[in-house]
């Protein structure tokens, strides 16, 4: 298991995910965005708009890449 952030996967907070895969921590990300945007969290509002950006531009892949790698590199808590 590995533990990562909010902020780590492009987000605006502390909020920490953990799993044993990216996908994992991924849809747990995904679920923790749904609830900030449904609260009109701005700070997470402004983080979602730069991923937005990112996806337009068409650099998704590379930004997704770095992300996983980022995961793998995270230290393995051994559960």
């Amino acid at each position: 298991m590995r533990t990562i952030s909010c902020k780590e996967l492009g987000g605006a907070c502390s909020q920490a995910f953990r799993g044993s895969t990216f996908e994992e921590v991924a849809s747990q990300s995904q679920q923790h965005g749904a609830e900030m945007v449904a609260l009109a969290d701005q700070p997470h509002l402004d983080a979602m708009s730069e991923m937005m950006t990112i996806l337009e531009s068409g650099h998704v892949e590379e930004w997704m890449n770095a992300k996983m790698e980022l995961f793998e590199l995270l230290p393995d808590d051994g559960e």
